[in-house]
């Protein structure tokens, strides 16, 4: 508007300002861009009604004052008379109305302009950090909804990217294996076609059920699933399961709280969050898993640790990432310690990968507060 506005006459110029200016005050329409004139109008208008009214009461007290004729005397005795105090009593609201609304007012406009970039998808754009009362926890909150609504769409583009990936191995083999099904030289080679559909099928089962997991537990919140549950109890069964699935492991548990203590938890998940640190323990380890509990600081500790290679330090915050895999030989879509992460998150905890205390492989630690009952 700047280059436009030089180049027009003086009269132009100020006619074009007052157009908009009205236009500015007759256009009704929902998605109308905010007028400042308005604004600052409507909250002179009130500061003026405000101070009028303050000055009204002293002056009919003075209209019934014996010296009435005095202060009137005063008054116009003032260098330019009566009117400064009448310019004095319409610029206080006016200076009071610019400097209380101005701030307010660059503070909406910047919400509003980001809320426009959310609308279409920038959600990279942050509201500018404003002091206000008012505008400050609204600008916070937009931020918090950019970085979430950021974060979804990164994990859904990861998830989509993942699973496309890991569909194609067992795909490839189911059409391998309806190929052989067709004109099967045996027997044995009909049957081992079936088997290894089978398998593929269950394979994309399971990669179906991690990846909604993972999903939801990206996507919604765990507050509803939470309970207290007798905490000595649910870890005695997830590691007596373990025992009986990894018979050719030691796995060797170290209790150190009450037996009666109640902790808050989501069973179902902080379960498969168990069950999964387990497996991979007995993926890796040689003879040995050694599994700890204990309660410190308001906060419930888990540790497995194993007798295996261990974690490469470098690797130790990538691991957690979805479909990220150290090693393919042992199977699995590296999406269990990325679920694994997102439970302990869901608890308001975390997860984590530490030095070895009394083994020599890796070490998974896990920490949330423990919410305990009695």
């Amino acid at each position: 508007m700047k280059p436009t506005a030089q180049k027009l006459s003086t009269f132009r110029y100020c006619k074009w300002r007052w157009l908009r200016f009205r236009r500015s005050w007759t256009d009704t329409r929902a998605d109308r861009i905010p007028s400042w004139s308005r604004l600052y109008v409507r909250v002179y208008l009130r500061l003026l009604g405000l101070t009028l009214l303050a000055a009204a009461v002293p002056l009919v007290w003075l209209s019934f004052a014996p010296d009435t004729r005095n202060v009137w005397r005063a008054l116009t005795a003032l260098p330019g008379g009566v009117a400064l105090p009448v310019v004095v009593l319409l610029a206080i609201p006016a200076i009071a109305a610019y400097q209380w609304m101005r701030p307010v007012w660059l503070d909406l406009v910047m919400v509003r302009e980001r809320a426009i970039d959310f609308t279409g998808g920038r959600f990279n754009t942050r509201a500018r950090e404003s002091h206000s009362v008012i505008i400050g926890p609204l600008a916070r909150t937009l931020n918090a909804l950019a970085e979430r609504m950021e974060r979804l769409i990164a994990a859904q583009r990861d998830l989509t990217n993942g699973i496309s990936h890991e569909l194609r191995t067992p795909l490839a083999r189911v059409r391998f294996a309806l190929e052989s099904l067709h004109e099967p030289s045996s027997a044995a080679e009909y049957e081992g076609a079936l088997a290894s559909i089978g398998q593929d099928v269950t394979e994309l089962d399971e990669l179906i059920d991690m990846s909604l997991t993972y999903a939801r537990l990206e996507y919604s919140s765990l507050q509803s699933n939470l309970e207290p549950t007798v905490f000595a109890a649910w870890f005695d069964t997830q590691i007596d399961d373990a025992t009986l699935l990894y018979a050719d492991k030691e796995i060797v548990r170290n209790v150190e709280i009450d037996r009666a203590l109640r902790v808050t938890m989501d069973k179902r998940l902080m379960s498969y969050a168990m069950r999964n640190l387990l497996r991979n323990a007995s993926k890796y380890a040689r003879a040995r898993i050694q599994v700890g509990l204990s309660v410190r600081h308001g906060n419930v500790e888990i540790f497995v640790e194993d007798d295996g290679s261990g974690v490469p330090e470098s690797e130790r915050q990538r691991i957690f990432d979805a479909f990220v895999r150290l090693d393919r030989h042992t199977g699995g879509y590296g999406l269990g310690l990325a679920i694994t992460q997102q439970v302990l998150r869901a608890h308001h905890g975390r997860i984590a990968v530490t030095d070895p205390r009394t083994l020599n492989g890796a070490r998974f630690e896990m920490r949330w507060p423990a919410g305990t009952t009695t």
